[in-house]
């Protein structure tokens, strides 16, 4: 259901455990390993892998286990009858206090599965839209998510480690004809192993929309998943207490408010109706998902992503209710006036001019030199000396189409994210006014970013700087104590494909803090380009005999 939060904390694990892969296959063709050996080893790794990652999200997340009684009544009820009916042990509970509204669940087995919702959730979703959610979640729960997926993602590691097994055996003693034979099975696997990466990426958004029916079926209402989901991945939920009406629900929750997990009295019923002027309306969640469902961009991301785009379940959700016999609560009807794929190739060749000014200098120098007879040696080196002068030019002028200027006017959330013609390299130049609610990734203790809320919805603000180690410190050591403030946001929104602002500059009461990414990619730029003109001068100055 959650992609930044749930999709983060696989990319974590991810990494942590391709790097003990990555470790043990270079010491393995270091010491000869059979490719038997490094086999068992790769598959040893993923069962670590399976084994040790719950206890690992426990570890770097900041969960209170609150069980049952941690949530609304209304919530136990539900959870007790779908487990009920649907023969699903009850999981363990959790809570985030954080106000970006996520939820997920891991574990080992149904038996072992741990819930867990952040009170944004609880605070900005109805209650059937929260149950909505938590169905969704059982969903993967009962159709055993974290099985499936784990034994899909040890095919292509498989065929990597055949692919690495057949390259390392042709640089052996055997003939030739072996050797080649070894080498076109490598090539196969390879290609399959690419091929298979996608296939496994394919079957996580068939389980999302799987987990997407069960929850329409536990709840009988497709409504509210689609209602919740909208204000989830778009952040179309007004900002709390602007409608004056307090949510009956959570006035049940004293037991949680005892347990300090939030206080019920600061939570808003948050519903289509009282959402406020600029919440969360038709024709706001239509301009929301447009992006979804025009932008070339939107397709490119969704092919390399755990989840469908968010429009698509929506539409799926809407034929669901349907077919429940209901009248769709929200349904896409605009018609597209345009095509948006001139901006998309304008982007993509923008996006990649640098590096590809750079390859093609780099090879056509060379090749002209030995048409024409000419020093080769000189050739290449003053390919690559022009190569980087023209890259590092044209990687000013990719800067500067990346990061607009030219005034940063005022916008609301609702008012960006219905945007269409912005990707990750074309942004919208804005200013937010809100408060912060939460972290980028609730719970987790290094999380940088962080969520504002305006007075028509909220929105992740990337907080970036040139090195990852002073985003890490900010992470660990101040992000938090932003949550709560009113902050003023000037930078760049983007969608990759989630809606997200990039930070220039984070103004609050008591301080200022400015994002240097804009800043040292120039000078880079500058310092890259500047270093291949004198490179080039030098060259051919010593070839003229200078």
């Amino acid at each position: 259901m959650v992609f930044s939060l749930f999709g983060r904390s696989l990319l974590v694990l991810a990494l942590l455990f391709g790097l003990l892969f990555a470790v043990l296959m270079g010491l393995g063709a270091y010491l000869g390993w059979n490719i038997y050996v490094i086999l068992l080893i790769a598959i040893g790794i993923v069962g670590l892998q399976y084994f040790l990652s719950p206890y690992i999200i426990q570890w770097i997340y900041r969960i209170n286990w609150v069980g049952l009684e941690g949530l609304d009544p209304h919530q136990v009820a539900f959870i007790e009858q779908t487990c009920q009916e649907r023969r699903i042990p009850i999981p363990r509970i959790g809570m985030v206090e954080d106000g970006n509204p996520n939820a997920f669940t891991f574990g080992h087995f149904p038996a072992d599965a741990r819930l867990v919702v952040t009170r944004g959730l609880l605070e900005k979703l109805n209650p059937g839209e929260i149950n909505a959610v938590i169905g969704h979640e059982l969903g993967h729960i009962k159709h055993w998510d974290f099985v499936i997926m784990t034994v899909a993602s040890l095919v292509p590691i498989i065929f990597y480690v055949i692919f690495r097994g057949m390259f390392s055996s042709t640089r052996g003693r055997g003939s030739r004809k072996n050797a080649g034979g070894a080498l076109l099975v490598g090539l196969v696997a390879f290609l399959i192993y690419i091929i298979s990466q996608y296939i496994v990426l394919f079957l996580s958004r068939v389980r999302e929309y799987y987990a997407d029916e069960f929850s329409a079926e536990v709840t009988g209402d497709p409504n509210q998943l689609a209602s919740g989901l909208v204000k989830i991945a778009y952040g179309l939920s007004a900002e709390a207490g602007k409608s004056g009406k307090e949510n009956k629900g959570f006035r049940q929750l004293s037991g949680a408010k005892s347990l300090g997990i939030f206080d019920p009295t600061t939570a808003r019923h948050l519903a289509v109706a009282a959402a406020g002027s600029g919440g969360f309306t038709q024709e706001n969640m239509e301009n929301a998902m447009k992006w979804d469902l025009w932008n070339p961009w939107a397709m490119f991301y969704e092919f390399s992503s755990t989840h469908p785009l968010p429009a698509k379940r929506i539409i799926r959700l809407e034929r669901s209710a349907q077919k429940f016999g209901q009248v769709p609560a929200y349904a896409f009807r605009q018609v597209k006036s345009e095509s948006y794929w001139d901006e998309f190739a304008a982007d993509l060749f923008m996006n990649s001019l640098p590096l590809l000014s750079f390859f093609v200098i780099l090879v056509l120098i060379p090749l002209l030199f030995a048409v024409n007879n000419l020093d080769m040696s000189y050739g290449i080196f003053l390919g690559f000396t022009l190569g980087m002068t023209v890259g590092g030019f044209f990687s000013l002028l990719k800067t500067r189409f990346k990061y607009r200027k030219g005034g940063f006017p005022k916008r609301t959330v609702v008012d960006l994210v219905g945007e269409v013609k912005v990707s990750h390299i074309r942004p919208v130049p804005a200013t937010l006014l809100g408060r912060i609610i939460g972290r980028g990734i609730p719970g987790l203790i290094w999380s940088d970013d962080l969520v504002l809320q305006d007075e028509s919805g909220f929105m992740v603000i990337n907080y970036r700087q040139p090195l990852a180690i002073l985003e890490f410190i900010f992470g660990l050591l101040r992000a938090k104590k932003q949550v709560g403030k009113e902050a003023k946001v000037v930078g760049w929104y983007r969608r990759s494909p989630m809606p997200h602002f990039e930070m220039y500059k984070l103004i609050t009461e008591d301080k200022t803090r400015k994002g240097y990414v804009y800043g040292t990619k120039l000078v880079f730029a500058w310092i890259c380009a500047g270093l291949g003109v004198l490179l080039t001068v030098l060259l051919v100055g010593s070839a003229a005999g200078v």
